[in-house]
C-alpha cells in the first residue's frame, strides 16, 4: 500500500481512504464491518466518516470496527451536517429496500429521491462540543484523528468563537487536527496561516478540478479529495457520442468499453493529481477495492492525464478541433 506524510499528525497514512457515507444507508451494519475489514487487511488506515452518512448510522458501524485497531487506523470524522429525520416505516423498509438494490441497482436514483437528504446547521461553539462527544461516543474511542468542519461557510470558517472551539477540541485531546471538508469554495491559500486548518476535503475529479486551484498554496496543507465518480456518468455520455474522446483514452492506454475506459482513468486521475494527499472512495463491494488497488499500482503521467482531462471536460465543443488534432 501507498503511504503519504501527514504533516499535521505526523504520520503516514494509506493513499487511499475509505469513504463511509454508505454505512448504515446503501449497506447494513454487517456487511460494512465486513467491507471495512476488507480494506484494513488490503493496507487502508484513512476512514472518512460523519454524524449525517448513513441515516446517522455510519459513525456506529465505523465504531464497530476501528474500536479493536485504534492505534493502527486514523479516523476523520466531522460536525456542521445532520442527517434527514427517518420515519419508523422507512426504517422497517430499509433492509427491503437494500436486498432489492442488489437484484435492481437501477432503482438507486429514484430510492435516492425519496430518502431524507442530510441538511446543513449553523455552526457554534456549543454544537462543536456536543457533536464531537456524541461522535466519539458513537465511535468507541477517545478522540479522532481530523474533525472537519462540514461545508462551513467562509464566515464559520474564519469565526472567532468557532476557531477557539476546535482549538480547544485540540486541546482537550478529542482531535489530532482541523479540516475542512466540503466547501470547494474555500481555497487553501485563502485561508489565513493563524487559523488552523492543516487538511482540506475537496471534490477533485476532469469535471471538477478544484485541486488545481489550490496547489499554488504556500501551506503545509495537505488535501483529501473525494467526488471521483461523480464524473463517470457525464463523461461516459461524451465518450459515447463523440468517437475521438475514446480514440484519445485508448492512444493514453486505456482499453474496454467507454465505461470502464471512462472508470479507470477517473480513478488514476484522482490518484495523480493528489500523489502527496488521501483520495477517498466507496470501496464497500470487494471487486471495487480490488479495482482500486490495481490502478494504485500503475503510475500514469500526470501531464498526460492532465492533457486528457482537459480533452474531456471540453467535449463536445471542441470535437472538431479534437478530430483535427488527432488525424
Amino acid at each position: 500500500m501507498k503511504t503519504v506524510f501527514v504533516e499535521a499528525l505526523g504520520a503516514r497514512v494509506s493513499s487511499i481512504g475509505f469513504g463511509c457515507a454508505s454505512l448504515g444507508g446503501r449497506v447494513g451494519a454487517r456487511a460494512g464491518v465486513e467491507a471495512l475489514e476488507r480494506a484494513y487487511d488490503a493496507g487502508i488506515t484513512w476512514y472518512d466518516v460523519a454524524p449525517s452518512y448513513g441515516d446517522g448510522m455510519a459513525e456506529s458501524i465505523c465504531g464497530q470496527f476501528a474500536s479493536s485497531k485504534r492505534g493502527s487506523v486514523h479516523i476523520c470524522t466531522k460536525v456542521g451536517m445532520r442527517p434527514g429525520a427517518t420515519s419508523a416505516t422507512m426504517r422497517f423498509l430499509k433492509p427491503i429496500a437494500r436486498a432489492s438494490l442488489a437484484l435492481l441497482p437501477g432503482l438507486q436514483p429514484r430510492l435516492s429521491a425519496i430518502k431524507p437528504k442530510p441538511f446543513k446547521v449553523p455552526l457554534t461553539a456549543e454544537l462543536i462540543r456536543t457533536s464531537v462527544e456524541d461522535s466519539l461516543r458513537r465511535l468507541r474511542t477517545d478522540y479522532v484523528d481530523v474533525l472537519a468542519l462540514h461545508r462551513p461557510t467562509r464566515e464559520e470558517a474564519v469565526r472567532e468563537d468557532i476557531i477557539r472551539a476546535v482549538e480547544r477540541v485540540v486541546q482537550d485531546g478529542k482531535a489530532r487536527a482541523i479540516s475542512i471538508a466540503g466547501n470547494n469554495e474555500i481555497e487553501a491559500e485563502s485561508l489565513d496561516e493563524s487559523l488552523p486548518y492543516r487538511l482540506m476535503q475537496v471534490a477533485n475529479n476532469p469535471l471538477e478540478p478544484n485541486l488545481q486551484r489550490s496547489n499554488g498554496s504556500g501551506r503545509r496543507t495537505t488535501f483529501v479529495t473525494y467526488g471521483s465518480f461523480a464524473s463517470v456518468g457525464p463523461l461516459v455520455a461524451k465518450v459515447s457520442a463523440t468517437p475521438c474522446l475514446l480514440k484519445h483514452l485508448h492512444d493514453a492506454g486505456y482499453r474496454g468499453s467507454p465505461a470502464e475506459v471512462v472508470v479507470a482513468f477517473v480513478v488514476d486521475y484522482a490518484l495523480a493529481t493528489n500523489s502527496a494527499g488521501v483520495a477517498l472512495f466507496s470501496m464497500l463491494r470487494k471487486e471495487h477495492l480490488a479495482f482500486n488497488l490495481l490502478r494504485l499500482t500503475q503510475s500514469p503521467k500526470l501531464h498526460l492525464l492532465n492533457r486528457v482531462a482537459t480533452e474531456l471536460s471540453g467535449a463536445p465543443r471542441r470535437a472538431d478541433r479534437l478530430i483535427g488534432a488527432s488525424n
